[in-house]
């Protein structure tokens, strides 16, 4: 199965790509026959209702940002949570394709979010130490 999806993907990177109407159009036949031959792959059969739950803004865009790849709908109903996203579509899909990127992505996202952040830190005020731990009991506030 992995590797009709990588067939796919480089199917959606040679649309993309296309310089000329003929390519593009040999590019999308391509995708369709494969479609054809593996239907549970279509995005249009048995499509579900799936609420997404993202950790913050920055996660959330990118799993908007994949859903535009697959020219996927996302959207949120009216008093959601803003790092909620709902999304129609097949459970193949979404199991095999959609979030298993996203994952992958959102380590890549992550790891550069980090960077940046230390770097800023970094930039602001070099640190000698992490932190300073003091031994002994907490002292008793006069609240």
């Amino acid at each position: 199965m992995s590797d009709i999806l990588e067939k796919i993907k480089k199917i959606e990177a040679l649309i993309s790509g296309a310089t000329t109407y003929g390519e593009k159009t040999a590019a999308i036949s391509a995708k369709q026959r494969i479609l054809d031959k593996y239907p549970e792959l279509d995005l249009t059969q048995q499509v579900k209702e799936w609420t997404i739950r993202t950790q913050d803004n920055w996660h959330k865009k990118l799993f908007i940002a994949l859903c535009g790849k697959y020219e996927l709908k996302p959207y949120r109903y009216y008093r959601q949570k803003y790092t909620t996203v709902m999304i129609k579509v097949n459970e193949e899909f979404l199991n095999k394709v959609l979030w298993p990127e996203y994952i992958e992505y959102s380590k890549h996202l992550e790891l550069l979010m980090e960077e940046i952040a230390n770097e800023l830190i970094n930039k602001i005020h070099l640190p000698e130490n992490e932190e300073i731990i003091i031994q002994g009991e907490i002292p008793e506030s006069n609240n």
